[in-house]
């Protein structure tokens, strides 16, 4: 599946932002049930959020919803929002029972964020770029009041899946439970009703169908993790090459092409080698608006002769770390805890 380096070369190419973020317009609807599972008594109808049009300028490409990847820990549930409740229990105050509208009657927020899997291997696919709407988590702790006791908040999701993080990180101001995506009500694949995004986190960190949202003392260990996978699925640097791909180019000047992405420290620049990480030069970069957001990058290369080169890219953070070139990890160099090795294309210059 190429479709996100076709949209960065368009972005790069024509400068088609607009029109990406603006390509998701299908109403989302929920799955009807049969006659012979439609329920005993008729439950109160609830309204979901109209398509909504948001003016977000984006330097960099919007993956559109339908091109969006997608994880999952076992089948997709089936969410009846008629009767969905969001508990928050556990080590609080005060807790709470809340309806789908009760959500939506919540302060809003509306961010671009960047999601990645923590098994996205080197010059993988898995990884996009949406906005986003919901509420922010801080509040919701704020209306149960967290005890100080609490360390850890554990998710539960419809589909079986759980996983926790600290309450610190629950509390970052970037830290939403998301009702929509790209100006649609989150689809069901997605996570509808509600779904998790953390600042700096893998997506194993960040739970659809959320149901619970408990409170604890102590650590709790999460799906993933209890197969051996981080407790913290912090994101690590990552740089793509989008193009040229592999394969016979013609000898003429042409302009190398890609993304790259890192957690809260930042990307200070990415640079890019055509000898196979010999010597390296700087690429402009065109950064999204946080740097929770992918960044594009692209650097102007004129071959010097024919022949064999290896094309590489790596990102250099803000604190001064440097993307390496290769460990040999297992699972495509993703366990336990993703992978930051550069990504490399081999190509051949005709004479």
């Amino acid at each position: 599946m190429r479709w996100r380096r076709r949209e960065v070369l368009r972005f790069l190419i024509g400068g088609a932002v607009g029109a990406a973020a603006a390509a998701c317009a299908r109403r989302f609807r929920l799955p009807q049930p049969t006659p012979d599972q439609a329920p005993a008594s008729t439950p109160i109808p609830i309204q979901l959020p109209a398509p909504e049009r948001w003016d977000i300028e984006s330097p960099v490409p919007i993956t559109p919803t339908p091109e969006f990847y997608e994880v999952k820990y076992s089948t997709i549930p089936q969410v009846r929002i008629e009767t969905w409740i969001l508990e928050v229990d556990g080590e609080v105050e005060r807790p709470l029972r809340l309806t789908y509208p009760d959500i939506l009657a919540m302060p809003a927020v509306i961010e671009m964020r960047t999601l990645e899997c923590i098994s996205n291997p080197v010059g993988g696919d898995l990884i996009g770029n949406a906005v986003w709407k919901g509420i922010r988590m801080a509040d919701l702790l704020a209306m149960a009041g967290v005890r100080p006791t609490a360390t850890e908040v554990v998710f539960h999701a419809a589909d079986g899946y759980h996983t926790s993080i600290p309450v610190g990180l629950a509390r970052d101001p970037h830290s939403i439970l998301a009702y929509m995506m790209n100006g649609e009500v989150l689809p069901l694949a997605h996570g509808f009703p509600l779904r998790a995004l953390w600042p700096g986190r893998y997506g194993m960190k960040q739970p659809k169908w959320i149901t619970r949202i408990e409170l604890i003392r102590g650590e709790h260990i999460g799906y993933w993790e209890g197969q051996g996978w981080s407790k913290e699925a912090i994101i690590k640097p990552n740089s793509r090459i989008d193009a040229p791909s592999s394969g016979m180019l013609p000898a003429q000047p042409m302009e190398l092409q890609g993304i790259a992405f890192s957690g809260p420290m930042g990307i200070a620049r990415v640079e890019v080698s055509t000898d196979d990480g010999r010597t390296w030069q700087e690429a402009e970069l065109i950064r999204g608006p946080t740097p929770y957001v992918w960044t594009v990058w692209r650097y102007r290369w004129t071959p010097s002769e024919a022949g064999e080169y290896v094309l590489r890219a790596r990102v250099v953070q803000n604190d001064g770390y440097v993307q390496p070139r290769g460990r040999g990890r297992l699972l495509s160099g993703t366990f336990p805890d993703g992978t930051d090795e550069q990504h490399a294309v081999r190509v051949v210059i005709a004479p």
